[in-house]
């Protein structure tokens, strides 16, 4: 089965909750198993976080960015809604800041085992001692190829080190590999590893409660970023989004309640997938009509979204530019040439 002809349930999305739980407050889901949010400091200024009871303790989903008011807002949902009990794992969905930024410090302040995949965890490792952006050759030949300004990696190394916000982790974690069987309190949940958001990404399946545990993978209403980014400059993470919905699709039932890492929970996951999906066929489409001439890579942005960025939000959108041309490429709708070391991109 794959996501073309996976079974529906739900042909629009159904919105259980009307309203998110706000500072220090949760939201019981179904029997231990409890929402929260953690606030951010940016336009989207929350993320989801799930407390699954696990036995004489309690497991914590994702953890948000290491502010003080995330903190303080951890400290006040220990102390009112975890029944005297502790933090005893923190499972993080993979490696962005808004999810594996508490992590350390959550482990720390309650001795807590961390779980992720490996390469996640390897990932945050890597960013925390060198910084995603950086100003190495390979990075500025980078930001050349693309026709983004030096301004924007200047930007970036100055004003948006995004890994400022994570504590450190521990320096022990527990590996979680796809399809492996995770036992939490009374239930298990599936692991499920994809690609193309992050490189190993995990969300969780449990068929006994019925819910799926999606983090960045199935959103409502936004699309996660895809990006080709500078450390990886020949990727094609649009390809392993579309492989990872296929795999979503076949291992998710449309029953689940979604307990999305943004928005509100919902019901209608494989609706969203193949939305989703619509979304970026719409926009490959785009690009091929906007490179009937050849165009840079920061030129197709511009024409694509129409609209001004910021330095971090610029690059984010030329790495998503990238990974539609890139699977273009592949397919063979785009051709690549290289003239004043500035990539050409024509259909």
């Amino acid at each position: 089965m794959t996501l073309k002809n996976s079974v529906t349930l739900y042909p629009e999305k159904v919105f259980p909750f009307t309203t998110p739980p706000g500072d220090n407050e949760i939201v019981d889901i179904a029997p231990g198993v409890k929402w929260l949010r953690s606030p951010l400091p940016l336009s989207l200024d929350h993320i989801n976080c799930y407390l699954l009871k696990d036995g004489d303790g309690w497991c914590v989903v994702d953890t948000g960015m290491n502010s003080k008011p995330a903190r303080d807002n951890w400290l006040g949902i220990v102390e009112q809604h975890c029944d005297n009990l502790p933090i005893k794992k923190v499972l993080v969905t993979h490696q962005h800041p808004d999810h594996v930024g508490l992590a350390g410090w959550l482990c720390a302040s309650f001795r807590a085992r961390l779980l992720m995949s490996e390469q996640e965890y390897l990932c945050s490792r890597v960013y925390l001692n060198y910084g995603q952006a950086d100003s190495s050759w390979e990075v500025e030949e980078f930001f050349k190829r693309t026709a983004m300004s030096l301004h924007t990696l200047d930007g970036l190394t100055t004003s948006n080190n995004f890994y400022d916000s994570v504590s450190t982790l521990p320096g022990s974690y527990h590996q979680l590999k796809d399809t492996q069987l995770l036992t939490i309190g009374d239930h298990e949940w599936e692991v499920i590893i994809t690609r193309g958001h992050a490189q190993a990404h995990v969300s969780l399946y449990c068929q006994t409660l019925d819910l799926y545990i999606s983090g960045d993978q199935v959103l409502p209403r936004i699309t996660s970023n895809v990006s080709v980014i500078s450390s990886a400059p020949e990727s094609s993470p649009l390809t392993d989004w579309y492989e990872a919905h296929d795999i979503v699709a076949q291992r998710v039932p449309d029953s689940v309640l979604v307990l999305p890492a943004h928005e509100l929970p919902f019901y209608g996951v494989q609706q969203r997938l193949r939305d989703v999906i619509d979304h970026h066929d719409e926009r490959l489409e785009k690009i091929v009509a906007i490179c009937d001439t050849p165009k840079n890579a920061q030129v197709v942005t511009n024409l694509l979204f129409e609209k001004e960025f910021d330095s971090f939000q610029n690059y984010l959108a030329v790495g998503e530019c990238l990974a539609h041309i890139h699977r273009l490429m592949e397919q063979g709708k785009i051709t690549r040439t290289l003239e004043s070391d500035v990539y050409l991109y024509a259909s």
